[in-house]
């Protein structure tokens, strides 16, 4: 904070007389001391006003009381007026301006706030998830503050989520390393998966947990690759963005029931959804046996079924479709009746290939 002095001279009148020789003419100067703050030449507020007059005759200086009426008097000339009131709301640049500012920041992070509640409604695959690991208790180091997490699977009302093996000291250096592509590296998100439902999702971000939700863009970058970016900067590795089309019983199916579900405006998308699924299911295509088998999980057919949804999944699992096996592990740990041994037998006595984190 620095204190100076910014003398004006707002000009000559003749309403008042000079108290020493009685002359008319007067120079009236205004003295204001302004606080800055940040900027050198930036006045924030006026601390202190004075107003003098001084004659141009004898050049007696003589202060202005506050409450008097020479004061009424030295402003009732319109020019002067209209310069006082200038000058006045000169004085307040700096603080017009630190509250514009911050109008602006506080209206981008609650429309931020807004655009992440809706995504936390509706979450989706690759969203990324801002954590503040100040708002949850347990041992951590100091400068443990800030994680990324993704999603990487949601099995009916279960989102799955990978979470970063870095922490971040502060929020801008979380974002820097976004920009700087640390989610790029092939080590970066650990290959262990918290579960959460939707509610217990929506409940860590009511206490700030979960401060921000992002969801990335799916940007073409040519020769028929793609990539996801945040604000412009790439988050993953570049990826096919359209495979070449193979017949593959069920194939087809799948893809049109998955147009389907995406189709908001058609009223009966859910059934016509259900019958192409179905029909890629019975035909052996692993990712619309998985499909399907959400369809069971989330109840759109009028009433969930774990038990068929788990028959489609371990269909689909045991051709080695690795989502399918992610999807059937989640289900089981849900269901006291399951035994995640005998499916893991059922695996290996197929011959099936698949990881497990």
């Amino acid at each position: 904070m620095d204190y100076r002095e910014s003398t004006m001279s707002l000009g000559i009148t003749d309403k008042l007389l000079c108290p020493c020789c009685g002359s008319q003419q007067h120079r009236v100067n205004s003295v204001i001391t302004y606080g800055f703050y940040f900027f050198e030449y930036l006045p924030i507020f006026p601390v202190k006003r004075d107003t003098r007059i001084q004659c141009m005759q004898c050049q007696n200086l003589a202060e202005v009381a506050n409450n008097a009426s020479d004061r009424k008097l030295i402003f009732s000339d319109l020019s002067l007026a209209f310069l006082n009131k200038l000058r006045l709301l000169s004085t307040f640049t700096g603080s017009i301006i630190i509250i514009l500012l911050l109008s602006y920041y506080f209206s981008e992070e609650q429309q931020k706030y807004r655009q992440s509640q809706v995504y936390i409604d509706a979450p989706k695959v690759n969203d990324f998830y801002y954590l503040d690991y100040r708002k949850v208790a347990g041992d951590r180091r100091p400068h443990h503050k800030y994680r990324l997490a993704k999603i990487v699977d949601i099995t009916g009302g279960t989102v799955s989520l990978t979470y970063g093996n870095y922490f971040y000291p502060l929020k801008n250096s979380l974002n820097d390393g976004m920009r700087f592509g640390h989610t790029r590296n092939f080590d970066y998100f650990e290959k262990q998966r918290q579960h959460f439902s939707y509610a217990q999702l929506d409940s860590l971000f009511e206490q700030g947990f979960i401060y921000r939700v992002v969801r990335p863009e799916f940007n073409m970058i040519g020769g028929n690759r793609a990539v996801y970016t945040i604000d412009g900067n790439a988050v993953a590795n570049p990826t096919v963005a359209k495979e070449a089309w193979h017949y593959i019983p069920g194939k087809r199916q799948n893809t049109q029931g998955v147009a389907f579900l995406k189709a908001n405006y058609i009223d009966d998308r859910f059934e016509q959804a259900f019958i192409l699924l179905k029909q890629s299911a019975e035909l052996g295509y692993a990712p619309g046996q998985t499909n399907l088998a959400e369809l069971y999980l989330t109840g759109i057919e009028g009433s969930r079924d774990v038990e068929k949804a788990a028959h489609w999944l371990l269909q689909a699992a045991l051709q080695g479709y690795q989502p399918a096996i992610e999807k059937y592990r989640v289900v089981c740990q849900l269901e006291e009746l399951c035994q995640i041994d005998d499916f893991y037998r059922a695996l290996n006595e197929a011959g099936t290939s698949y990881r497990i984190y």
